[in-house]
């Protein structure tokens, strides 16, 4: 599933985000929604995980009406084979972390595979890409 395209532009100075933004980069001026396309409710994108804290993380979760920051547990979603966790907070809409690709990142990927195949394993001319 396709990572969704919703956008928050955000009006805080450059370094109010850089500061918020510790564990994800986040460009200055907008943040993307990091659920599945065609997710139900509020957009949301993780700011920055709470090791210690007991919430998980804290995310920034937006609408048309306005933009919440708040903190979330996380998805204790993981693969059958357990090498994958989902990396979305409790109750998140659509589909699991690792079922959401960012189809910009997967397309760099795939054309830095034809040109370096030794450095992306993962891909191969039988994935049908």
């Amino acid at each position: 599933m396709d990572q969704c395209t919703g956008i928050m532009l955000t009006t805080a100075p450059a370094h109010i985000i850089t500061l918020l933004a510790v564990v994800r980069e986040l460009r200055a001026g907008h943040a993307l929604c990091e659920l599945g396309e065609k997710h139900d409710g509020d957009h949301a994108t993780m700011l920055w995980d709470e090791d210690a804290g007991p919430g998980g993380a804290v995310w920034a979760r937006w609408d048309d009406r306005g933009v919440r920051i708040t903190s979330l547990d996380r998805c204790p979603g993981v693969t059958a084979d357990e090498e994958n966790a989902c990396g979305l907070f409790a109750d998140h809409p659509a589909a699991h972390g690792w079922e959401v690709t960012d189809p910009t990142k997967e397309a760099i990927s795939r054309e830095l595979a034809r040109n370096h195949p030794h450095l992306f394993p993962e891909y191969n001319e039988d994935d049908g890409g």
